[in-house]
């Protein structure tokens, strides 16, 4: 964190308030973080799995035919039975975090590893770019555990389905493709930059293979 703060202000076209807008915004630019992205919007939880899973050209007379190497999988989460059963201990009975919450703060930036609270949380995070508003982004932040969050609802005991993976088989993969992107949650749509417009007219125009 104190490196990118040093190195990414001359790249900076707006304010970072404190150490949680610097942890929001590395996580943005893919720096690793404690952080995991998830979206209330299910359309692009959809888009995430499907446009992420791994994809095979087939061309058949001249045209792509779309295949998919593996299933792909969307994953639920319901924050608010997370929370209270990750933070039990604490005698927690409300929902989603925030970062100015005192709850929080044994999960800060720079804590020290042995004060950080065991289990990730939910919370929301700061709307400090255009891609979060658009993704309808929220988060988890990992403490202590170096587990996974399925394997941790399982061997902690989480309240049954507050964490639920569904999955996509490949053979349906290339309908729900076609029908996510007709339904306009495209590339320039989940990433409103030129970065997301060059994905969109690249597929656009075929060059995905």
């Amino acid at each position: 964190m104190v490196r990118f703060r040093q190195r990414s202000i001359p790249f900076l076209t707006q304010s970072l308030a404190d150490d949680w807008d610097m942890l929001f915004f590395m996580q943005h630019y893919g720096v690793p973080t404690r952080l995991l992205d998830w979206t209330e919007n299910p359309f692009m939880g959809l888009y995430f799995a499907v446009m992420s899973s791994s994809l095979t050209g087939k061309f058949k007379a001249g045209q792509p035919a779309l295949s998919f190497r593996t299933d792909a999988a969307v994953w639920m989460l319901d924050p608010i039975e997370w929370n209270r059963h990750a933070l039990k201990h604490q005698g927690f009975d409300r929902g989603i975090l925030t970062p100015s919450d005192e709850t929080l703060q044994s999960y800060r930036p720079k804590t020290r590893f042995p004060d950080m609270n065991v289990q990730p949380v939910a919370l929301y995070g700061a709307y400090n770019s255009s891609r979060i508003v658009a993704q309808r982004g929220a988060f988890t932040i990992f403490g202590q555990s170096l587990m996974g969050m399925e394997n941790a609802y399982v061997k902690e005991k989480f309240p049954k389905d507050c964490l639920t993976k569904i999955v996509l088989k490949r053979d349906v993969l290339p309908a729900m493709r076609a029908a996510i992107l007709n339904h306009g949650i495209t590339e320039s749509v989940v990433f409103p930059d030129l970065d997301g417009l060059a994905k969109e007219i690249k597929r656009g125009f075929e060059f995905e293979f």
